[in-house]
């Protein structure tokens, strides 16, 4: 086994093992390699992000209400896209505990900076099964598709939410979290990945992955933006495992993504 794979290995052992949730949160600086939560940081880069990426695909976010999937431990993304024109804001987690601490300092930010926003417009669920047929005209995600393990189940609960018309933006990173070896959880066996180095929330998804479940939820889809490493790609190209070594290496080595997706409209019936 090269030097690079078993530091590799052990690193991931360290997090699975060691590193609870509660712990990751509070010492994830200190792990070598590892990406602590924009959201946690940075909630107003992403709501910039989400808005540019809108115009990009022709969908202005004013007076539009929001869905933002896997908003993390707070609704600091919400709170931002409200004060960036959004009439209302559905900030959805299933799987954080909410920070109470972490999201007033955020809502605290954004008051003083627009103290005329009502901020009371953003809701938090923990499940989208409570949220009305067709009342959602915008979905956005960062850095969260990734970690979805049923993606057939989320799409069908997000093409239900949408309004006729409504659209999605999805910003995905396919990188291993461990962002010094971006493409290293390829060489190993699911089996091995699941049951040893897995931390529990990332399949190992790749674009074409999610392209091909969108479609089959029943949405059309852009590449609004993409990145590759092919340099760090060749790198483990050739001890690649067999569950990854027949597919595409074009879609292997894409790192980063953004997907505008629209819903399909049902082919008329002509009796």
């Amino acid at each position: 086994m090269k030097t690079d794979t078993i530091e590799y290995v052990t690193l991931r052992v360290i997090r699975r093992f060691l590193f609870t949730s509660a712990r990751l949160k509070k010492y994830g600086r200190a792990l070598p390699h590892y990406r602590v939560n924009q959201g946690e940081t940075e909630p107003w880069a992403i709501a910039e992000a989400y808005v540019a990426d809108l115009a990009r695909f022709g969908h202005p976010l004013a007076g539009r209400r929001v869905l933002e999937i896997g908003s993390g431990a707070a609704n600091g993304v919400g709170y931002a896209l409200v004060a960036l024109g959004a009439s209302k804001v559905v900030c959805h987690e299933p799987y954080a505990p909410f920070d109470v601490g972490l999201d007033a300092k955020h809502l605290g930010a954004l008051v003083a900076r627009h103290p005329t926003v009502k901020f009371s417009v953003v809701d938090r669920v923990r499940s989208l099964d409570g949220l009305p047929d067709g009342s959602i005209d915008i979905v956005v995600s960062n850095s969260v598709l990734e970690h979805v393990a049923d993606l057939p189940a989320l799409f069908r609960s997000l093409a239900r939410v949408l309004t006729p018309g409504g659209v999605m933006v999805h910003r995905v990173d396919y990188r291993d979290h461990f962002f010094k070896y971006p493409f290293h959880f390829l060489l190993f066996s699911k089996f091995v990945w699941k049951w040893l180095l897995s931390p529990g929330d990332l399949p190992r998804w790749r674009f074409d992955d999610h392209c091909q479940a969108l479609a089959r939820a029943g949405f059309d889809s852009v590449v609004l933006a993409m990145e590759r490493d092919p340099e760090a790609f060749a790198r483990v190209a050739d001890r690649l495992h067999a569950e990854f070594r027949d597919r595409d290496p074009d879609m292997l080595a894409v790192t980063r993504a953004t997907l505008g997706c629209v819903r399909r409209s049902p082919v008329a019936s002509h009796g």
